[in-house]
């Protein structure tokens, strides 16, 4: 979770808060521009970025970026909506009269970008700048769906005070047909190599200790944190 303070501009969260602390340790500085994830990727494909956060494991990125894995994560189907949610890709496709809103620039993979294929060409999809859009779309009943990390959406009801209102009608869904995959950091290409043995050593320990699920689960309620579980031989692993 990454939140910003529009009167100053100051950029706070569980992210730049870990990162800091662990810059502090190597004597060095992370900074955090805020800007639309698909600017982000762009900065970091044409070598202006050195770390993208908060990433999902994407082959298409490797072309640019290493990526140091951190928790595991599963999206879900994410809806205010008081009827039975879809259990599938494909009952998503077959309902009626809806429609799913995603944030332009988020890639879960292969999968995901087919479904989101398929429904565009339904007419089922809209895209947006970010993932605040979304929410305040599903506030007023202009959005059915979203699709992405359960504490991506959560975070920004709870930034925009909505989290004991709007967000007790919140509810989040497997679905079935897109595989699980990982969230991390992704390291660019452009960085020295020193500078990136040492971000990634970092961020190793981060992953071993459990700190970044730790402050997740500080702050996001279960049902909140039900994308993401800690990966295989690391602390507090399911």
């Amino acid at each position: 979770m990454i939140v910003v303070d529009e009167a100053g501009g100051a950029v706070s969260g569980i992210y730049p808060d870990l990162l800091r602390a662990a810059g502090s340790r190597m004597g060095c500085e992370f900074v955090f521009p805020v800007m639309p994830r698909a600017r982000a990727e762009l900065m970091m494909q044409t070598a202006k970025a050195d770390l993208l956060v908060a990433a999902v494991k994407s082959e298409d990125r490797s072309a640019w970026g290493k990526f140091v894995p951190l928790m595991g994560t599963e999206w879900m189907l994410i809806s205010s909506r008081s009827d039975t949610p879809p259990a599938s890709v494909q009952e998503l496709l077959d309902r009626p009269g809806v429609k799913l809103n995603a944030v332009r620039g988020f890639n879960y993979g292969p999968a995901y970008l087919a479904m989101l294929a398929r429904l565009e060409k339904q007419g089922k999809l809209e895209y947006v700048k970010d993932t605040q859009t979304i929410v305040r779309k599903m506030q007023m009943g202009r959005a059915d769906y979203a699709y992405m990390p359960s504490i991506t959406f959560a975070g920004e009801v709870a930034a925009l005070g909505l989290k004991n209102g709007f967000g007790k009608s919140v509810h989040y869904t497997r679905l079935a047909g897109i595989p699980p995959s990982e969230t991390g950091v992704y390291i660019s290409n452009a960085v020295s190599k020193s500078d990136a043995a040492q971000i990634e050593t970092a961020l190793m320990q981060m992953r071993a200790n459990g700190d970044l699920l730790a402050r997740l689960r500080d702050f996001f309620t279960p049902e909140e944190m039900s994308s993401n579980y800690a990966l295989p031989g690391n602390k507090g692993s399911r």
